[in-house]
C-alpha cells in the first residue's frame, strides 16, 4: 500500500471518528451532563445496556470532557469495552485516561488493567511492561504488589500461581 494511500485511509479514519463524535452529540443534544453521565453509568451495570453505556459516556465526554467525573466515565467506559472482548479500544480508553488524567484516582487501575488484558491475550511482553509501568508510575499504590506478583507469576498458568499465594499466607 502507498504511503499516499495510508495517508488517505488514516484521514478517512481520523474523518470517521469527528463524524461518529458529532452524530452521537447530536444525538443526545440537549440533555445535560448530568443526564448523559447518569444514564452512562447506570447503563454499565447491565450486560444488555452496553451499547447505552458507550452512546451516553462517549456523548457526555465530547461534550463535557472538562467535567469533573470525566475520569469516571473513562474508566467505566473501559470497562464495558473490556467486558464486551474489545480489548484494543479498552486499552486505548485507559491509556487516554492516564494521559488526560495522570493524578486521577483511576489511573493506576487503568495502568494494571492495560497489564491484565494483555497478559489475558497472551503478550506477555506488553503485559510485564504496563505492570511495570503500575509499579514505577504507582509505587505507593496497592496495585503496585499486584502487579509484582502478576509478573512473578506471568508463564504460570492461573490455578498455580493462586495456589503458590495460598501457600505463603
Amino acid at each position: 500500500m502507498s504511503v499516499r494511500r495510508t495517508s488517505i485511509l488514516r484521514l478517512s479514519g481520523q474523518r470517521m471518528a469527528i463524524i461518529v463524535c458529532l452524530l452521537l452529540m447530536m444525538a443526545c443534544a440537549g440533555e445535560s451532563a448530568d443526564d448523559l453521565f447518569s444514564k452512562g453509568e447506570r447503563a454499565t451495570h447491565d450486560v444488555h445496556t452496553f451499547d447505552e453505556a458507550i452512546r451516553y459516556l462517549t456523548a457526555f465526554l465530547a461534550g463535557y470532557g472538562d467535567d469533573p467525573r470525566a475520569d469516571v466515565a473513562m474508566q467505566a467506559l473501559a470497562r464495558v469495552y473490556q467486558a464486551q472482548g474489545k480489548s484494543e479500544i479498552a486499552i486505548r480508553t485507559y491509556q487516554d485516561l492516564i494521559t488526560k488524567f495522570p493524578k486521577s484516582r483511576y489511573a493506576d487501575q487503568a495502568q494494571f488493567m492495560i497489564g491484565y488484558i494483555h497478559d489475558f491475550a497472551g503478550d506477555k511482553a506488553s503485559a510485564i511492561k504496563a505492570y511495570e509501568a503500575v509499579i514505577t508510575r504507582f509505587p505507593g499504590s496497592g496495585l503496585a504488589d499486584d502487579a509484582k506478583i502478576s509478573i512473578a507469576n506471568i508463564n504460570k498458568p492461573l490455578e498455580a500461581w493462586i495456589a503458590s499465594e495460598e501457600s505463603t499466607q
